[in-house]
């Protein structure tokens, strides 16, 4: 049983970033496991700051993550990852799609290594991923979310957290293109998958299993 597994999940409005909380929420639900979502800033227009807490497990109480308390952050963007790093713990673990959406307007030119390195300063569990890139390929640039839910999936399977998540996944996403999404949630899964070492994955599961 998860005790407390608290996921931030951020990026700016027309990522998906609902969507992927509720297939967070929902593989947990099949599970038997409970959770719950809070969107806490969100815009209805596409490109407003949107971040979504969702916190699993029995010993959570309230929607809410406070700062400092999330295990997880999955970043859909580079700038909205650093603007909420805050959120995640010393040491938890950051999943960020690595694209950057310059803000209209923007006087100073953001660097992305320095943001990469700014995420670093918190946390050595960062993994890069190429969601938007792969998703841009197959011709569904909107289902970069579906690739982060992947490499999401496999990061709490090697953790122990869950298992059977592909099991449950054809019957989450929608119909439509259905195949192509599956296909990136597999590359999603994959891709972490060979990004992390055997030593990584055992601090991840400290991190994860912890609880605290």
């Amino acid at each position: 049983m998860v005790e407390e597994l608290n996921v931030v999940i951020v990026g700016v409005g027309g990522q998906g970033q609902l969507f992927l909380s509720r297939l967070i929420a929902e593989v947990f639900a099949r599970r038997g496991i409970g959770s719950l979502v809070a969107e806490t800033h969100g815009m209805s227009q596409r490109g407003g700051s949107v971040i979504v807490h969702v916190r699993v497990g029995r010993r959570v109480k309230a929607p809410l993550i406070p700062i400092g308390g999330a295990h997880v952050m999955l970043g859909m963007e580079l700038i909205e990852s650093t603007r909420y790093l805050d959120y995640l713990r010393v040491g938890g673990v950051a999943l960020v799609n690595e694209k950057m959406i310059r803000p209209a307007g923007q006087v100073v030119r953001l660097n992305e290594g320095e943001l990469v390195n700014y995420i670093l300063s918190r946390t050595p569990h960062l993994v890069l991923l190429s969601s938007s890139r792969e998703a841009t390929k197959l011709g569904v640039p909107v289902s970069a979310n579906v690739h982060m839910f992947g490499a999401f999936a496999e990061l709490v399977e090697l953790a122990g957290l869950l298992e059977g998540v592909d099991d449950v996944v054809p019957s989450l996403l929608p119909r439509r293109q259905l195949e192509l999404n599956l296909r990136l949630y597999r590359m999603g899964r994959e891709e972490l998958r060979g990004k992390l070492s055997r030593e990584q994955v055992e601090g991840i599961k400290k991190v994860l299993v912890g609880g605290d």
